[in-house]
């Protein structure tokens, strides 16, 4: 999947981006509680114009947004009315900063220490290899204690196309690394996918992950660990 599909979606807008949500994700305000953010550098990949970047400057320390699309960025801070900076590929408002390039190409220096990686819709956008290569991009720039919130799709029948289904046994090899909590799994007999592509039926589920230690990506058996999950 190339840059030019999201860029080609943010453009078109309507349905090629009814990943986008009006709202603050409830899965955030149960799980993620003001008093767990405080003093936190939150990671926010694949953002687009997400509120939750709202909540997360409102409480947490220092935010960090990826997005691809500028289109996505500008419209972030013109619909909601936030004053910004630009400072080469980075917007910054307050302890808010939004970086518009390619998720893959950042490093570590760049970010500097991240205490939570929120991921509501990046994991579940990319097809295998690039789900793999993301999974070892994140491994690159975390440590050991990371949180890691991420929430899922699941459902039948699987579809060649993001957002892609993926299920808690699919969570527990990616992230072999991490201590998980599965926190959410309702199933979701009104969601929209279900009524548009008629599945049979469709669960979002919520992990919190702690990260336990490194894998070292340097060597080739350890980098297998992430495609043994296909």
């Amino acid at each position: 999947m190339e840059a030019q599909f999201w860029v080609k979606s943010w453009e078109s807008e309507g349905h090629y981006t009814s990943f986008h949500r009006r709202d603050v994700h409830p899965y955030l305000l149960q799980h993620l509680p003001p008093a767990t953010l405080a003093g936190q550098t939150v990671l926010v990949p694949l953002c687009g114009k997400t509120l939750d970047l709202m909540y997360f400057s409102k409480f947490a320390g220092k935010v960090i947004g990826v997005e691809l699309v500028e289109k996505a960025v500008l419209q972030f801070f013109q619909e909601n009315d936030i004053p910004y900076q630009r400072c080469g590929n980075r917007f910054v408002s307050g302890n808010l900063t939004i970086i518009c390039g390619d998720f893959f190409a950042l490093t570590p220096k760049a970010l500097g220490n991240i205490d939570l990686v929120y991921d509501r819709a990046s994991l579940v956008a990319l097809p295998c290899p690039m789900r793999m290569h993301y999974l070892q991009k994140l491994e690159e720039l975390t440590k050991p204690g990371t949180t890691y919130f991420l929430n899922t799709l699941e459902y039948a029948p699987t579809m060649a196309t993001p957002p892609f289904s993926i299920d808690p046994t699919d969570v527990g090899r990616y992230f072999s690394n991490y201590a998980i909590r599965h926190v959410e799994s309702p199933v979701l007999p009104n969601h929209g996918m279900v009524r548009k592509y008629g599945l049979r039926f469709l669960i979002e589920h919520g992990f919190i992950m702690k990260k336990l230690y490194n894998i070292d990506l340097q060597h080739t058996s350890a980098t297998e660990v992430f495609f043994q999950a296909f």
